[in-house]
């Protein structure tokens, strides 16, 4: 990575945290905020584990802020793409694949975070193949959480899977 490219991550990530604790404060102090910053808020507070983090953001570096391998926020940001999806209702499997789970008793953050584990995977998939992002890709891996495929039954003479038989 050139430096200055370096520079530019370190800065975005300084102007991040700056702004998160700025959002945070304002939350606090009970300041109005935008639909983004009013998600951001929820996604840090359904997080208590990480609140002695969100009022020193701005003094913490990369390493006091990680947490047995995770990045609160990092963590934080995946939910609110997550829930910026459920409002706009894009991709609608989205949204259609939380109300599938919370309808089978999953809450609601859990349910983030199932979706939250398949965007980033897509987002991975962009990121390492260069290739666009792939909603139908995504919109099946959702599906997928609400209607597991069960695997095919092994052939007992073969042990390999066999395939369904087709119908007529």
């Amino acid at each position: 990575m050139a430096v200055d490219e370096q520079a530019a991550i370190t800065e975005l990530k300084l102007l991040t945290r700056e702004h998160r604790h700025l959002v945070w404060q304002m939350a606090k102090m009970g300041g109005e905020l935008k639909d983004e910053d009013r998600r951001t808020v929820e996604a840090m507070a359904a997080h208590p584990e990480y609140a002695h983090l969100w009022d020193r953001l701005n003094e913490l570096s990369d390493e006091e802020i990680t947490r047995d391998g995770t990045n609160p926020l990092l963590h934080v940001t995946v939910h609110e793409m997550v829930e910026s999806q459920i409002a706009a209702g894009d991709p609608p499997a989205v949204k259609l694949t939380l109300e599938r789970l919370e309808q089978r008793g999953v809450l609601r953050h859990e349910a983030t975070h199932q979706i939250g584990r398949v965007l980033i995977e897509e987002i991975w998939h962009v990121m390492s193949e260069q290739q666009p992002f792939n909603s139908l890709r995504y919109a099946a891996k959702l599906a997928e959480l609400v209607d597991p495929r069960p695997a095919r039954p092994k052939s007992p003479a073969t042990g390999h899977r066999r395939r369904p038989k087709r119908r007529r």
